[in-house]
């Protein structure tokens, strides 16, 4: 190996890349918890006012929330398949040497 080649443990890689798409569906499974939890707040006049002002804000950071697990998730297949092709170019460029 020289100073510009690169060198990829590609177990590592993948091993990573299934751990970061575990954690996105993980994240977005505590989401689903979160999200159908009860309402602490009663249902007198002040825990409705306090229920009217909550939802829209829950709403988004559940929205946000369930994003965020969706792009976790696409980071580790995105990993992989980068893991995949630079195994694809090392093992290409390998038979094209003599």
């Amino acid at each position: 190996m020289n100073d510009d080649d690169i060198e990829i443990e590609y177990d590592a890689a993948w091993q990573g890349a299934r751990l970061l798409s575990a954690a996105g569906r993980e994240f977005g499974a505590q989401r689903d918890d979160v999200g159908v939890a009860a309402s602490p707040w009663g249902a007198d006049r002040a825990g409705r006012a306090f229920e009217q002002r909550y939802r829209p804000v829950e709403t988004q950071v559940l929205t946000a929330w369930e994003q965020l697990a969706a792009y976790v998730q696409s980071l580790g297949e995105a990993a992989a398949r980068t893991a995949q092709d630079n195994l694809d170019a090392d093992v290409a460029a390998r038979r094209e040497r003599p």
